[in-house]
Protein backbone atom coordinates (compact mmCIF):
# COMPACT_ATOMS: atom_id res chain seq x y z
CA UNK A 1 0.00 0.00 0.00
CA UNK A 2 2.56 2.03 1.18
CA UNK A 3 4.25 1.76 -2.42
CA UNK A 4 1.05 2.17 -4.23
CA UNK A 5 1.29 5.51 -2.56
CA UNK A 6 4.63 6.62 -3.49
CA UNK A 7 3.98 5.75 -7.18
CA UNK A 8 0.80 7.68 -7.19
CA UNK A 9 2.77 9.88 -5.91
CA UNK A 10 5.64 9.90 -9.10
CA UNK A 11 2.89 9.75 -11.58
CA UNK A 12 1.77 13.21 -10.29
CA UNK A 13 5.63 14.57 -10.20
CA UNK A 14 6.18 12.83 -13.57
CA UNK A 15 2.49 14.41 -14.89
CA UNK A 16 3.58 17.74 -13.93
CA UNK A 17 7.18 17.78 -15.12
CA UNK A 18 6.02 16.43 -18.40
CA UNK A 19 3.36 19.18 -18.77
CA UNK A 20 5.32 22.00 -17.79
CA UNK A 21 8.02 20.39 -20.51
CA UNK A 22 5.01 20.55 -23.00
CA UNK A 23 4.30 24.36 -21.66
CA UNK A 24 7.86 25.89 -21.97
CA UNK A 25 8.07 23.59 -25.30
CA UNK A 26 5.36 25.72 -26.19
CA UNK A 27 6.42 29.02 -25.22
CA UNK A 28 9.93 28.51 -27.20
CA UNK A 29 8.04 27.15 -30.40
CA UNK A 30 6.22 30.63 -30.13
CA UNK A 31 8.95 32.53 -29.29
CA UNK A 32 10.70 30.88 -32.10
CA UNK A 33 7.45 31.46 -34.44
CA UNK A 34 7.84 35.08 -33.36
CA UNK A 35 11.36 35.10 -34.42
CA UNK A 36 10.64 33.57 -38.13
CA UNK A 37 8.01 35.94 -37.98
CA UNK A 38 9.31 38.95 -37.52
CA UNK A 39 12.58 37.67 -39.82
CA UNK A 40 10.59 37.32 -42.76
CA UNK A 41 8.34 40.93 -42.42
CA UNK A 42 11.86 42.24 -42.06
CA UNK A 43 12.91 40.62 -44.86
CA UNK A 44 10.16 41.62 -46.97
CA UNK A 45 10.27 44.93 -46.42
CA UNK A 46 13.87 44.99 -47.37
CA UNK A 47 12.69 43.43 -50.37
CA UNK A 48 9.86 45.57 -51.62
CA UNK A 49 11.99 48.33 -50.60
CA UNK A 50 14.87 47.32 -53.29
CA UNK A 51 11.63 46.73 -55.25
CA UNK A 52 10.73 50.28 -55.02
CA UNK A 53 7.08 49.73 -53.11
CA UNK A 54 7.78 52.28 -50.83
CA UNK A 55 4.28 51.68 -48.87
CA UNK A 56 4.58 48.14 -49.16
CA UNK A 57 8.45 48.45 -47.50
CA UNK A 58 6.61 50.70 -45.19
CA UNK A 59 3.88 48.29 -44.09
CA UNK A 60 6.19 45.50 -43.36
CA UNK A 61 8.92 47.28 -41.31
CA UNK A 62 5.83 48.98 -39.42
CA UNK A 63 4.63 45.40 -38.60
CA UNK A 64 8.50 43.82 -37.35
CA UNK A 65 8.20 47.13 -34.50
CA UNK A 66 4.24 45.48 -33.41
CA UNK A 67 5.21 41.74 -33.58
CA UNK A 68 9.17 42.57 -31.95
CA UNK A 69 7.50 44.74 -29.07
CA UNK A 70 9.99 47.18 -28.92
CA UNK A 71 12.77 44.46 -29.21
CA UNK A 72 15.35 44.05 -31.59
CA UNK A 73 15.46 43.74 -34.86
CA UNK A 74 12.40 46.61 -34.10
CA UNK A 75 15.98 49.23 -34.08
CA UNK A 76 16.69 47.49 -37.78
CA UNK A 77 13.00 48.02 -39.02
CA UNK A 78 12.86 51.43 -37.37
CA UNK A 79 15.92 52.49 -39.24
CA UNK A 80 14.63 51.29 -42.56
CA UNK A 81 11.11 53.11 -41.95
CA UNK A 82 13.81 56.23 -41.85
CA UNK A 83 15.42 55.19 -45.49
CA UNK A 84 11.89 54.91 -46.50
CA UNK A 85 11.35 58.51 -45.59
CA UNK A 86 14.64 59.56 -47.06
CA UNK A 87 14.55 57.90 -50.44
CA UNK A 88 14.68 60.02 -53.03
CA UNK A 89 12.51 58.04 -55.31
CA UNK A 90 9.98 57.74 -53.18
CA UNK A 91 7.00 60.22 -54.19
CA UNK A 92 6.15 60.79 -50.63
CA UNK A 93 9.63 61.26 -48.64
CA UNK A 94 9.01 63.03 -45.86
CA UNK A 95 12.95 64.57 -44.42
CA UNK A 96 11.22 65.66 -41.19
CA UNK A 97 9.61 61.85 -40.62
CA UNK A 98 12.80 60.50 -41.95
CA UNK A 99 14.99 62.36 -39.15
CA UNK A 100 12.40 61.59 -36.11
CA UNK A 101 12.72 57.75 -37.07
CA UNK A 102 16.99 57.76 -37.12
CA UNK A 103 17.10 60.32 -34.06
CA UNK A 104 14.12 57.19 -32.73
CA UNK A 105 17.19 54.76 -32.85
CA UNK A 106 19.60 56.58 -31.69
CA UNK A 107 17.78 57.38 -28.21
CA UNK A 108 16.46 53.69 -28.33
CA UNK A 109 18.48 51.59 -29.32
CA UNK A 110 21.96 53.01 -27.66
CA UNK A 111 23.68 49.57 -28.09
CA UNK A 112 22.56 49.31 -31.90
CA UNK A 113 24.81 49.30 -34.81
CA UNK A 114 22.76 50.97 -36.58
CA UNK A 115 23.24 54.25 -34.25
CA UNK A 116 26.31 55.20 -36.29
CA UNK A 117 24.60 54.94 -39.65
CA UNK A 118 21.21 56.56 -38.23
CA UNK A 119 23.80 59.52 -37.14
CA UNK A 120 25.09 59.95 -40.79
CA UNK A 121 22.03 59.99 -41.71
CA UNK A 122 20.60 62.77 -39.53
CA UNK A 123 23.81 65.02 -40.24
CA UNK A 124 23.58 64.39 -44.10
CA UNK A 125 20.09 65.59 -43.68
CA UNK A 126 20.13 68.45 -41.77
CA UNK A 127 22.99 69.50 -44.52
CA UNK A 128 20.78 69.05 -47.17
CA UNK A 129 18.04 70.94 -45.12
CA UNK A 130 20.68 73.79 -44.77
CA UNK A 131 21.25 74.00 -48.15
CA UNK A 132 17.98 74.38 -49.05
CA UNK A 133 17.49 77.00 -46.72
CA UNK A 134 20.70 78.95 -48.20
CA UNK A 135 18.79 78.43 -51.44
CA UNK A 136 15.78 79.98 -50.29
CA UNK A 137 17.69 82.99 -48.88
CA UNK A 138 19.91 83.21 -51.92
CA UNK A 139 16.68 83.36 -53.93
CA UNK A 140 14.95 86.29 -51.79
CA UNK A 141 17.87 88.34 -51.96
CA UNK A 142 18.05 87.74 -55.67
CA UNK A 143 14.46 88.92 -55.92
CA UNK A 144 14.84 91.88 -53.59
CA UNK A 145 18.16 93.04 -56.11
CA UNK A 146 15.95 92.44 -58.75
CA UNK A 147 12.73 95.11 -57.57
CA UNK A 148 15.90 97.53 -56.35
CA UNK A 149 16.90 97.52 -59.82
CA UNK A 150 13.43 97.57 -61.08
CA UNK A 151 12.57 100.47 -58.52
CA UNK A 152 16.11 102.70 -59.54
CA UNK A 153 15.04 101.77 -63.46
CA UNK A 154 11.75 103.79 -62.79
CA UNK A 155 13.11 106.31 -60.70
CA UNK A 156 15.96 106.75 -63.82
CA UNK A 157 12.45 107.07 -66.09
CA UNK A 158 10.74 109.64 -64.06
CA UNK A 159 14.04 111.56 -64.02
CA UNK A 160 14.10 111.18 -67.87
CA UNK A 161 10.72 112.08 -68.28
CA UNK A 162 11.02 115.42 -65.61
CA UNK A 163 14.62 116.36 -67.99
CA UNK A 164 12.50 116.08 -70.58
CA UNK A 165 9.55 118.07 -69.59
CA UNK A 166 12.03 120.66 -68.04
CA UNK A 167 13.71 120.88 -71.12
CA UNK A 168 9.93 121.15 -73.26
CA UNK A 169 9.60 124.33 -71.04
CA UNK A 170 12.83 125.60 -71.52
CA UNK A 171 12.47 125.42 -75.37
CA UNK A 172 8.88 126.89 -74.75
CA UNK A 173 10.33 129.98 -72.42
CA UNK A 174 12.75 130.53 -75.49
CA UNK A 175 9.99 130.69 -77.63
CA UNK A 176 7.92 132.76 -75.55
CA UNK A 177 11.11 135.02 -75.56
CA UNK A 178 11.86 135.26 -79.08
CA UNK A 179 8.15 135.99 -79.41
CA UNK A 180 8.65 138.87 -77.11
CA UNK A 181 11.85 140.33 -78.66
CA UNK A 182 9.65 140.53 -82.03
CA UNK A 183 7.09 141.95 -80.79
CA UNK A 184 9.49 144.53 -79.36
CA UNK A 185 11.55 144.72 -82.01
CA UNK A 186 8.28 144.95 -84.18
CA UNK A 187 7.18 148.25 -81.57
CA UNK A 188 10.67 149.80 -82.28
CA UNK A 189 9.83 149.82 -85.61
CA UNK A 190 6.36 151.25 -85.90
CA UNK A 191 7.85 153.76 -83.37
CA UNK A 192 10.73 154.88 -85.89
CA UNK A 193 8.33 155.14 -88.46
CA UNK A 194 5.76 157.40 -86.33
CA UNK A 195 9.05 159.45 -85.60
CA UNK A 196 9.67 159.88 -89.74
CA UNK A 197 6.38 160.98 -90.31
CA UNK A 198 6.32 163.18 -87.29
CA UNK A 199 9.53 164.76 -88.50
CA UNK A 200 8.39 164.74 -92.57
CA UNK A 201 5.31 166.21 -91.53
CA UNK A 202 7.26 169.17 -89.66
CA UNK A 203 9.58 170.03 -92.38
Amino acid sequence: HMGGKSIGQWQQVCLCLTLLIIVSGCGLFQESNRRREVREALIQGQQLLARGDFDGSLNAFQNVIVIAKDQPPADSAIYYIGVVHAHPQNPRKDRQKAVGSFERVVARYPESPLVEPAKAWIGTLSEIDATKQEIERTKLEVEKSKQEIEKSRLAADRSKQEAEKSRVELERSRLDLEKIKQEIEKSKQVDIQIERKRRERGR
